[in-house]
């Protein structure tokens, strides 16, 4: 046995050592989940004045590796919703509102009691990340409350147990509504796998085996060309996009539908020269379609025509997701 003693500077730095935090895992999911929630952030912008009665804007969402045990301690007085998934992703979403932000929540969303708003915003998130992932995630949730976070039949998981903690932000008029959505680590990966599938156009499941090669009778060479008969794959309907589990949830949610004839800029002075028997030429031409307006967002493009005493808008021709993006944003 050696008769060397440990000085006071090696038995601190023994102590460091063992009692220092495991190393985060090592991979690009964050980044790419906070990319999808982004993305169905945006996809949902149109329901948020309906829902929470004054305009939310900017959405904005930062991903990073965390443990179960600094969630818990970054948060006081938190209202938690827990989402547990039974779909193409198996594992659970965990949604918390810190104490401070829910004393702005009748400020920023005063159409709704705010324990409400939460609710219907979370469902409404699930039907847009559904959306944005092309399959669904037959999500049940249970509403939002005041939970201890320590108890471990509610968040099943060790303190040094890695996840993914999503910060989103909607800023509003009187201040940002700021939550988390926090995804145990193999979920977080499960989903990243599958956003990265969807943003490629790939679709994600088992592949079809190829087919079996048949081996071709040899033939005596005699100068003609051996005749094999055609191989087709076999052909398979098309099927549509499966409809997102939750989308019930909030088919009931009021939009206001404007049609815009066309527009014209005038000055102050034309104005005021306006009276009974004007004229005020558009910028539309005879025949142009129309815009037709969701929320103050270009969805379609119609027509006009005369629906027995009123007016009314045939649509022919549907916006394309892309372009309603970037109308979004």
């Amino acid at each position: 046995m050696s008769d060397h003693l440990l000085s006071q500077e090696e038995i601190d730095a023994l102590l460091k050592g063992a009692s220092a935090a495991p190393e985060e895992p090592a991979g690009d999911e964050p980044d790419v989940l906070a990319e999808l929630y982004q993305r169905a952030l945006v996809r949902l912008a149109p329901l948020l004045p309906s829902l929470a009665g004054k305009a939310l804007r900017n959405p904005a969402v930062e991903g990073r590796w965390s443990t179960w045990g600094e969630v818990r301690q970054r948060l006081s007085s938190p209202l938690v919703a827990r989402c547990d998934f039974a779909g193409a992703v198996q594992g659970m979403q965990v949604s918390l509102v810190d104490g401070a932000v829910r004393a702005v929540l009748p400020a920023l969303a005063p159409a709704e009691e705010p324990v409400s708003f939460l609710n219907k915003l979370s469902l409404a998130l699930v039907t847009a990340l559904e959306q944005e992932l092309g399959t669904t995630l037959a999500p049940k949730s249970n509403a939002f409350q005041e939970v201890d976070l320590s108890q471990p039949q509610y968040i099943p998981f060790r303190e040094d147990e890695a996840c993914v903690a999503l910060q989103l932000r909607l800023r509003g008029e009187v201040g940002e509504l700021v939550w988390l959505e926090v995804l145990p680590g193999d979920v977080a990966k499960e989903m990243a796998a599958r956003a990265g599938v969807a943003a490629a156009g790939v679709p994600m499941g088992p592949q079809a085996a190829p087919a079996a090669h048949t081996p071709q009778a040899q033939t005596p060479t005699t100068g003609t060309v051996p005749v094999t008969p055609a191989q087709f794959a076999p052909l398979r309907p098309q099927t549509m996009a499966p409809q997102p589990a939750n989308i019930g949830l909030i088919l009931d949610v009021p939009l206001q539908v404007t049609v815009e004839l066309g527009r014209r800029r005038m000055l102050i002075r034309e104005v005021l020269e306006l009276g009974k028997g004007s004229l005020i030429e558009l910028d539309k031409l005879a025949g142009e379609p129309v815009d037709v307006f969701v929320n103050g967002k270009l969805i379609a493009k119609g027509e006009v025509v005369v629906i027995d005493e009123n007016f009314g808008v045939k649509v022919t021709s549907i916006v394309s997701p892309a372009e309603r993006v970037q109308n979004l944003q």
